[in-house]
């Protein structure tokens, strides 16, 4: 977690540095443990348990680089997984560090199941699914060499039977704001129709750890990111290592390997990250406000006269309970009250988003470079909409299609690996309570 509020790094209880929390917590238990069993009044069993506990927890205390979730350590193989890769006895859900949003949590997991249907319907339709993207730009952030990819993999073909009417409004609608969110690739000869719902983001093989360095160390905000009058910079790493997050789970749940080798790679790359899950439900949290937001730009639209396919998914996620439940609402609620906050310069995260779209182009797996440019369209839509300029909000009325298609098309990958981390976290607590009972 990277709030400001005390409550959101440790609880107010405890008093610990970031480097010796968990070694002091399983020192302090180890001692008070080894103490009653000479006196005999704790059973064996019981302190073997508490021990695994203890070294679950100690896990959630490991530093967090620069306020980030995910950062260095998103790209290191987990030290849990090389001591054999069991799953830790621990909450439910593993939330980390961060507490502050649990309650949206609980209710994003409760209600997910309610929203994915409808996500699903609106990603297969054509004004969401087409997206022109210039595939063949260069790296202008750090120098790259060809990488072995594996061909049907990484490769991805043009879209064909792009209805011409959103050619034509894709086309019509290529104003921006030099200084808003959002930056996309506009249609022209450098540029290709592609389909991301038949082109699904997908497990390749390609190794992006260098792009996702420069993404978290560059990107992402390292400055005084702990200081209460810097609680933004949270915000915008927090959506980052979301967004890193919700990819990761529809690399791995694309895998073609055993369920066991799937729950290896889950744990590596997701489950043993410090805040992971909870910054992805953050980052969904965002997503969803904006909707909410926008409800009315999107409940209105004519989607080009394809309304009648669409408008009963749109307006049954815009008019989901979900959306306006205050665990859920709070997310939007703080970012918009932490970019207001006194000599905030929130210009340095919309310079930021824009580079995060531009770094794309250092990903050397197509379909991968696709998928990471429409998400950060997306992110940067959801931001746009939730803050504007001035963290009052943007004016939702003047939104592009592809803006629109982007911010859908987040908010379902989101939705998807709320799904998939669900699945895997009762896998993991299934096994937890198999070594348990093993003891």
């Amino acid at each position: 977690g990277r709030s400001a509020t005390r409550d959101q790094r440790s609880p107010p209880f405890v008093k610990k540095t970031p480097l010796e929390s968990g070694a002091l917590l399983k020192r302090r238990v180890a001692s008070r443990m080894a103490a009653s069993t000479r006196s005999s009044t704790l059973p064996l069993h019981s302190v073997l348990l508490l021990l695994a506990f203890v070294e679950g927890c100690s896990a959630f205390s490991t530093p967090v680089l620069g306020g980030l979730g995910l950062g260095r350590s998103h790209l290191a193989p987990s030290a849990g997984l090389q001591r054999g890769g069991r799953c830790r006895v621990a909450q439910p859900l593993r939330m980390g560090t961060d507490i502050r949003y649990g309650e949206g949590i609980r209710q994003v997991r409760e209600s997910n199941d309610r929203i994915l249907p409808h996500m699903h319907i609106l990603r297969q339709q054509e004004f969401f699914r087409y997206f022109a993207v210039d595939l063949l730009s260069s790296c202008t952030y750090f120098p790259t060499a060809d990488q072995p990819c594996d061909m049907d993999r990484c490769e991805i073909e043009g879209a064909e039977d792009v209805p011409e009417v959103l050619r034509e409004r894709d086309a019509g609608e290529h104003e921006f704001r030099l200084d808003g969110w959002v930056r996309w690739d506009m249609p022209g000869d450098f540029t290709e129709y592609y389909d991301v719902y038949s082109e699904p983001e997908r497990y390749t093989g390609y190794d992006g750890s260098k792009v996702w360095s420069f993404i978290h160390e560059r990107i992402s905000f390292q400055e005084q990111v702990e200081e209460e009058f810097n609680a933004w910079k949270k915000d915008f790493n927090r959506a980052i290592s979301g967004l890193h997050t919700s990819i990761s789970s529809h690399v791995v749940m694309s895998m073609e390997v055993s369920e066991e080798e799937r729950l290896i790679e889950y744990k590596k790359k997701i489950r043993d990250i410090p805040n992971a899950i909870s910054n992805m439900h953050f980052a969904y949290m965002i997503q969803l406000c904006a909707i909410k937001e926008a409800s009315r730009r999107l409940n209105d639209c004519s989607y080009m006269g394809t309304g009648d396919a669409i408008l009963p998914s749109m307006r049954a996620i815009t008019d989901d309970p979900l959306l306006s439940c205050p665990g859920v609402q709070e997310a939007a609620r703080d970012m918009r009250a932490h970019a207001k906050l006194p000599n905030v310069q929130i210009w340095k995260a919309r310079l930021r988003t824009r580079d995060l779209l531009r770094v794309m182009n250092c990903v050397q797996c197509n379909v991968c470079r696709l998928h990471g440019k429409v998400a950060a369209l997306g992110m940067a839509t959801g931001l746009q909409i939730l803050l504007g300029t001035e963290g009052d909000g943007g004016d939702v009325d003047g939104l592009h299609r592809v803006e629109v298609a982007a911010l859908i098309t987040l908010a379902a990958k989101f939705s998807e690996a709320v799904k998939f981390i669900d699945t895997m976290e009762s896998l993991c607590e299934a096994e937890a309570a198999t070594a348990a009972a093993a003891l």
